[in-house]
């Protein structure tokens, strides 16, 4: 579902998740019906040229939206106050967001809040889900991993339509946030298209539609917001969800006149953003822009660029003032028009354009009708040599058309929140309404804001047979990611002012590194201040390290019973590093995943869902409980491995195997998306003399790494690490590269002299470039090693990196880099990395279709890392996705001649093992001709020093070991199916 620009298809057989997808659907249903309400509201709705100080209108999000109040809506008797939906303004819209409808409040609706993540490895940031029935909201930080820990709880996805974005915008929390879109706008395609489905059924019928799907996400945040999603438009491509960002660029409390008026609001809740930034700050940047000159001066081909873009995607004239305050608007603009393009383009794929030859803006792939009129790939002439060749393009994708963004720089902005719900109508007085003469069937009339005749044509009105409005109880957000924001969070006026804090009865303490309440007696005098208040304290110093992930932590306890030197038990702590003081504790307490705080029906905290720490002790009884067979297998290999004459063959065969000691660490060996039991593509390579190698980098690679190694020991393969290998810009193979550049970037200091290479191409290059300006990234110490050709990176063309540096080769210890495009998508990639004081040479496939140009790059290969992603069932499944199968992966191996395959990339479909052909691994394990310099004796047919291994999330494996870990095979298949049968299998969850 990472995967760009990908389109979805429904399967004909539904699956666990498309009957999810479903229930989705019939959600939406009920959600077209609110906007049906909300269209017979907008018809009654005035709009008022004054407003009364006694009855204030909440802020517009948007800026082309108007606060429009709604008459005769049930609920402005019980408020007091009158309500409103937000209607088109008269002018023409100014940014390219969309309406946000704002509906009657349910009535008696169950809310409440939850703790989703605390900080571990597995989950570095902390989030939290506001429910209501009718959708969810999630607030926090959405780190890496955060989306993973979704699945693990089963907390639906298919509801979030807001996520509000605490602390600073940069990777440490918004690393999730780019997935977890992805995933979100899949499923909803997903449901649009079950829906269609069901549509196009009916009409066949005769029948009316019955059914429809609107779907939108906002994001809320800080400073740079949509800046970071722009960054991603060359490897993000969702038509199917509008996603509107909306960032907060200027403190919402300025103006004194609006201090109590909330920044959000809908038909369930209110939201005050309270930015917090370094006293003086603010002051020193103004006084920064006004001596900058007017227009920034942009070189390269961003300028026109960014005009073309601006001028189709904003109504505002072309001609305008141009200064300091426009230019930035101006600058916004585009990012915004961008976001737009990602997510709510018109533009399709299969497009085509006649141009002449001459006209064609390279790389593009080109097309050419033949005589027969049939459309084929144009393999013709240069256009130097034919420029008035009419040939076809596809039309580019617009957002793709921007190849630099305008500049920006890393904020210090923190974003908190107070969160508050509607206030709820009074309790329904039977006794009176009975008094009164009203009838029973006049009970539902009143409650919902009607007035009614009594006995003797008495008029009764809803205030009076009900109760006085109950006030909405709400929660507060603190996020501090540095301690020199303290004074700004403590000077906040939202603090003391009683309309926003009325109702308020907990505040969530989201805290950094370094940050802590109980050092800090500024922080300790305030929580201790509002002891009325619940203060639930989320840290990395408070909140244990246990695993998040039970799921693949039981199963690799288990593993581990069956081979333990390939399997160590993962790295956790059931014991903070620090504590909450004895004052702080009356008041305050560490937060544990699974805490709710109700907001209604009525307001109380509860503990049933509190997910107690992993009990390490279940997984070991269930695998004697269900799993009796695996003890005796296990053992029958450690016996065999043990036996001299074993010994004596292994040491034979691969007598003339370089670097035996190199040691192989897959962190993630899933496809697509995080799953249950399989994390998304990454693989780490330790070679002796050398240092480590990460080929690809998927998201949470260094959560992956701490619960592995645990912290020091990931800092001490951080120190060590040489370069990363991103093979394609799927965003599964790279969102977890910035988290491991900022943390190389802190544990090896620049007085070292460290670089770290960076292989990839000029696609992947110019994000972590942008992404730069977002946050510090220390691109100075990084070595870019583009991969390009001198043509179209057509698969097979061997990719050409430019001559580096000698004192950066040097200082980076890079090996000898070679690389070769292949079919998967746009630039895909295979690379092969030889070490010329060993001779050791890894082959790394990527995503991609088999590739003979590849399999004679990397000839004579020690290790192979090859994905495999479908069985051979599914053969057509790979051509269609530009995968590969079992035994086609097994048949590069061979053409390769490879010594040690590694198979990785499994679809989600197969959380465990897939379906193995004994059979294919026996043929390719052998070869009746030349063994080539594959060792063995001089003369004959020789059996080919060959062996094949599955790759799982954290297996440590060494170049030399394959054997023995190949003898341990049948105790893991007999342990992963008991798990299967046990209904363990990974389906991704409940999203």
């Amino acid at each position: 579902m990472y995967a760009a620009a990908k389109r979805v298809r429904v399967p004909s057989k539904l699956s666990k998740l498309s009957k999810l997808q479903r229930a989705f659907g019939d959600e939406h249903s009920s959600s077209a019906r609110c906007f049906r309400s909300f269209a017979r509201l907008e018809a009654k709705a005035t709009p008022q040229p004054r407003r009364s100080s006694a009855s204030p209108v909440f802020k517009s999000p948007f800026r082309h939206l108007t606060p429009c109040p709604v008459r005769n809506a049930p609920h402005n008797r019980y408020t007091g106050t009158p309500r409103y939906i937000l209607a088109p303004a008269v002018a023409p819209p100014q940014r390219p967001h969309a309406a946000i409808t704002v509906l009657p409040p349910p009535s008696g609706m169950l809310s409440y809040v939850q703790i989703v993540s605390t900080p571990t490895a597995d989950t570095p940031g902390a989030c939290l889900m506001l429910h209501f029935d009718n959708r969810r909201y999630l607030f926090g930080r959405m780190a890496e991993g955060t989306q993973r820990n979704m699945v693990q709880r089963k907390v639906s996805l298919a509801k979030i339509h807001d996520i509000f974005l605490t602390g600073r915008v940069d990777w440490e929390t918004a690393g999730g946030l780019l997935g977890m879109i992805l995933t979100i706008a899949d499923l909803k395609a997903a449901s649009i298209a079950d829906v269609e489905a069901l549509n196009e059924k009916l009409r066949s019928q005769g029948k009316k539609d019955n059914k429809s799907v609107s779907a939108h996400l906002n994001i809320h945040g800080g400073k740079n917001l949509v800046h970071l999603l722009a960054t991603a438009r060359r490897f993000i491509l969702r038509k199917a969800l509008p996603v509107h960002p909306r960032e907060l660029r200027h403190d919402p409390r300025a103006d004194t006149a609006k201090k109590d008026e909330p920044d959000y609001e809908d038909e369930n809740i209110r939201v005050w953003s309270i930015p917090l930034s370094k006293e003086g700050r603010e002051e020193e940047e103004e006084e920064e822009k006004k001596k900058k000159p007017a227009v920034r001066a942009r070189s390269g081909p961003s300028s026109p660029k960014k005009r073309k873009l601006s001028e189709s995607s904003s109504s505002e004239p072309q001609e305008q003032e141009e200064g300091p305050t426009n230019t930035e608007e101006a600058d916004q603009n585009i990012r915004e028009a961008v976001v737009k393009d990602m997510f709510a383009s018109k533009w399709k794929l299969d497009t085509l354009r006649e141009l002449r030859l001459a006209d064609v803006q390279l790389p593009a792939k080109i097309f050419i009708r033949n005589e027969q009129g049939h459309i084929e790939p144009y393999e013709g002439p240069p256009p130097s040599e034919a420029p008035d060749t009419k040939v076809l393009v596809r039309l580019p994708w617009p957002a793709a058309q921007i190849e630099q963004l305008p500049p920006t720089e890393p904020s210090r902005q923190s974003m908190c929140y107070v969160v508050k719900c509607h206030s709820r109508r009074g309790k329904f007085n039977v006794q009176a309404a009975t008094k009164l003469g009203v009838a029973k069937q006049d009970f539902k009339k009143l409650t919902s804001g009607e007035t009614v005749t009594g006995k003797d044509g008495v008029v009764v009105t809803p205030d009076m047979v009900l109760g006085p409005p109950i006030e909405g109880q709400g929660f507060a957000v603190v996020d501090l990611p540095s301690e020199d924001l303290v004074e700004d969070l403590l000077s906040r006026p939202e603090w003391s002012n009683p309309e926003i804090m009325k109702g308020v009865s907990a505040m969530f303490w989201i805290l950094s590194s370094g940050v802590t309440l109980e050092k800090d007696q500024r922080l300790a005098q305030f929580v201790r201040a509002r002891s009325g208040i619940r203060h639930i304290v989320l840290s990395s110093s408070l909140c244990p390290n246990v695993p998040a992930l039970e799921s693949p932590a039981g199963q690799l306890i288990k593993m581990n019973c069956v081979d333990r030197d390939r399997f160590p038990l993962p790295a956790f702590d059931f014991n903070p590093t620090a504590t909450l003081g004895e004052e702080l504790q009356a008041v305050a307490e560490v937060g544990r995943p699974g805490l709710k705080f109700q907001l209604a029906p009525k307001s109380t905290f509860l503990t049933d869902a509190v997910v107690p720490p992993m009990d390490t002790k279940k997984p070991l009884w269930e695998l004697g409980s269900y799993s009796p067979q695996v003890p005796g297998l296990a053992d029958a290999a450690r016996k065999a491995i043990s036996d001299p004459a074993f010994g004596a063959e292994v040491d034979r065969s691969q007598q003339d195997l370089p670097s035996p000691q190199t040691e192989i660490i897959p962190l993630g060996t899933g496809s697509a998306m995080p799953s249950k039991y399989r994390n998304v593509s990454a693989t780490l390579i330790r070679v002796p003399g050398w240092g480590s190698y990460l080929l690809d980098c998927g998201e949470n690679t260094l959560g992956q790494l701490r619960r592995a190694l645990g912290h020091q020991g990931a800092d001490e393969v951080l120190r060590d690490l040489r370069a990363i290998y991103i093979s394609h810009v799927h965003a599964d193979h790279h969102l977890g590269t910035v988290s491991v550049i900022a943390r190389w970037r802190e544990v090896v200091p620049e007085e070292e002299g460290g670089k770290l290479a960076l292989i990839a191409t000029q696609k992947y290059q110019d994000f972590v470039r942008e992404f730069h300006e977002v946050q510090d990234l220390g691109l100075d110490r990084i070595v870019p090693v583009v991969l390009r050709c001198a043509g179209r990176p057509l698969p097979g063309r061997h990719a050409e990196p430019p001559a580096v540096p000698d004192e950066d080769a040097r200082a980076a210890r890079l090996p000898r880099v070679e690389a070769c495009f292949v079919d998967h998508c746009y630039e895909a990639t295979a690379a092969v990395l030889t070490f010329p004081d060993t001779g050791l040479k890894v082959a790394y496939s990527g995503d991609c279709r088999p590739s003979r140009p590849f399999a004679e790059l990397a000839r004579g290969a020690h290790l192979l890392v090859h994905e495999c992603t479908f069985e051979d069932e599914l053969a057509g499944d790979a051509a269609a996705k530009k995968h590969s199968t079992l035994s086609e992966a097994l048949e590069v191996g061979r053409r390769m001649e490879a010594r040690r395959i590694l198979l990785t990339h499994f679809s989600q479909r197969y959380p465990k093992l897939p379906v193995v052909d004994e059979e294919a691994l026996l043929r390719n394990s052998t070869d009746g001709g030349d063994g080539g310099n594959n060792g063995g004796s001089s003369g004959g047919q020789k059996k080919r020093d060959v062996e094949v291994l599955f790759a799982f999330d954290m297996m440590r494996v060494r170049l030399g070991e394959f054997k023995q870990a190949k003898q341990f095979l049948p105790a893991l298949r007999e342990l992963l199916k008991v798990e299967e049968r046990m209904g363990g299998g990974d389906d991704g969850g409940d999203v």
